[in-house]
């Protein structure tokens, strides 16, 4: 070898390196398992290596695993520091780290790197067969360390199918543990593309069964890998491209509640859009001591107590399970005390009767009264009645709110003394006059017209709904920065159509547009009444001014 690698300047040889390596490939594929181990003590180090390695990808998984194996025998009973023919080892960088057996874990580490995934598969399944656990974890860590995800996950299935679901769970944690660590390493395996490709891969390999769930679900088991198992969760979901949404649905619903609030801690901080995600499906759980669980530990963590508020109102909502309709004050008032069972703090259930009580979707206008008389600070209560009136207002204009719910909100307020009072002003005055600058030039006249005849001929005491229907019409009509004509129309023809007083119907205009500042609004306003026949109307308007 030496004499091929130097030649013989006074013979006219040249030196020829490579055919002194075509020469070791020779032996390494035609001598005897026994031939190469007892060669590789007569060899420098690293034709040593070069030599075993070639041997095992050229020889079947079963007797590579023989040769490491074997090898394996003779180096850890050899001193590591006496190299063939009296010469000092000096193993390269990649192969020093997997002393004191460096020849065998020379195999290992070609094998890992150029083998298929099966073949490694199949190589594992044999060294583990023969107690080599060092060797087994040499293949791992090698096989996550140099090839791409995509060979990971098929190294994954296959480690499984060989009846080394250990190995195979080992291999995940080590592959997503170099995608924790991406920041200091620059290979593809480590890069949020190579996540991309894990999760990808996995998805499309084994389309059906959960396996970034399952392997979740294992590692939390143990009580070591809680912490990392978390934060490696939240990577996943975060430093995905297209994070599976099967992924976000199985840390909102299935995993324990305590670890939800932890996953959500970090994506609060580094991707907030799926924090929120996972949130909706947590909301959408029906144990309520969990969500409970799941509520008090959110408040705990300044990092994703700032979106407590959002995580309330997706509970009342029922997160991505919204179709069901809001829970109900029942549901709410079990929740409440789940949450004093387990000594939550006070903040938790005054927000959550808070977000309660500011859902609209779906409920009766009595049932928003009720769930307004769980509000214990006045301050908390006038804030509550503002939010509900701005929802109603922006949804009786959009048509998504039916006007007997608003007419029922109002006249349920009877009963509640002075925040009743109040809270039905509030409505009245927000809808006449909305404060949503995105409700600008929405029209509005006909919206208020048929709510305040629900409400003229709504609940048991007439005379407050009645009050609060003119009340509504008058302040709706003096709005003229907000009114049109057109509005002065639509009112009048849902008036006239109505049960509603005739004599305080006809001065209803006298009061209002018959003031109004801009006269050629006013008397564009005169025009339209009378063309579409409300002369009596127009009459009032038409006096009030003269």
């Amino acid at each position: 070898m030496q004499a091929l690698r130097k030649g013989n300047e006074s013979k006219g040889e040249p030196p020829r390196p490579a055919v002194a390596i075509r020469v070791l490939y020779a032996f390494a594929i035609q001598r005897s398992t026994d031939q190469l181990i007892e060669a590789a003590t007569k060899f420098h180090f690293y034709d040593a290596v070069n030599v075993l390695a070639t041997a095992a990808l050229w020889r079947s998984i079963g007797d590579a695993a023989d040769l490491a194996c074997r090898q394996s025998e003779i180096d850890g009973a050899a001193s590591p520091s006496v190299a063939g023919q009296g010469e000092r080892r000096q193993p390269e960088p990649e192969i020093a780290e997997y002393r004191p057996s460096a020849l065998s874990k020379g195999i290992v580490h070609d094998v890992a790197r150029q083998r298929t995934a099966l073949d490694v598969a199949r190589f594992v399944r044999e060294l583990r067969g023969q107690g080599k656990q060092d060797l087994v974890d040499a293949t791992l860590n090698t096989f996550s360390e140099k090839r791409t995800m995509l060979d990971t996950a098929l190294l994954y299935l296959g480690l499984r199918d060989e009846g080394c679901a250990e190995a195979a769970v080992d291999l995940l944690g080590r592959a997503v543990q170099r995608i924790n660590t991406s920041g200091a390493r620059q290979s593809d395996t480590t890069t949020p593309a190579g996540l991309n490709d894990l999760v990808t891969a996995l998805r499309m390999l084994s389309p059906v069964e959960p396996v970034l769930e399952n392997w979740i679900d294992t590692r939390l088991g143990d009580t070591d890998l809680v912490g990392p198992t978390r934060d490696t969760v939240a990577k996943l979901i975060s430093g995905s491209e297209h994070s599976p949404d099967s992924l976000i649905e199985h840390v909102g619903k299935r995993l324990q509640y305590h670890n939800v609030a932890a996953v959500c801690r970090e994506l609060a901080q580094s991707d907030p859009e799926r924090c929120e995600a996972v949130q909706d499906q947590a909301a959408a759980r029906e144990e309520l001591y969990e969500l409970a669980e799941i509520i008090s530990r959110w408040q705990k963590f300044e990092t994703v107590a700032r979106t407590r508020v959002d995580l309330y109102s997706k509970v009342v909502a029922r997160g991505v399970a919204c179709a069901a309709g809001p829970r109900s004050p029942a549901e709410i008032d079990t929740l409440v005390k789940e949450l004093k069972n387990i000594d939550a703090d006070p903040e938790c259930w005054r927000l959550l009767w808070i977000a309660a009580a500011e859902h609209i979707d779906g409920r009766a206008g009595g049932e928003l009264v009720r769930l307004q008389t769980k509000i214990e600070r006045s301050r908390d209560m006038y804030r509550v009645a503002r939010t509900v009136a701005r929802r109603l207002t922006a949804g009786l204009l959009s048509r998504s709110v039916d006007p007997g719910v608003f007419a029922d909100y109002v006249t349920a307020q009877q009963v509640q003394g002075n925040r009743g009072r109040i809270a039905a002003d509030v409505a009245c005055k927000e809808l006449s006059d909305p404060s949503d600058p995105e409700l600008a030039g929405v029209p509005m006249g006909g919206v208020v017209a048929e709510t305040a005849v629900r409400l003229y001929g709504s609940g048991t005491d007439r005379a407050w709904g009645q009050e609060k229907a003119w009340d509504l019409l008058e302040r709706c009509l003096e709005n003229e920065q907000r009114i049109t004509p057109a509005d002065v129309v639509a009112i009048a023809e849902h008036v006239r159509a109505s049960r509603m007083d005739g004599w305080r119907r006809r001065l209803l205009y006298r009061g209002t547009v018959g003031r109004w500042a801009d006269a050629v609004c006013r008397q564009e306003a005169v025009g339209l009444l009378r063309s579409r026949g409300f002369e009596e109307e127009a009459k009032q308007v038409v006096e009030s001014v003269y």
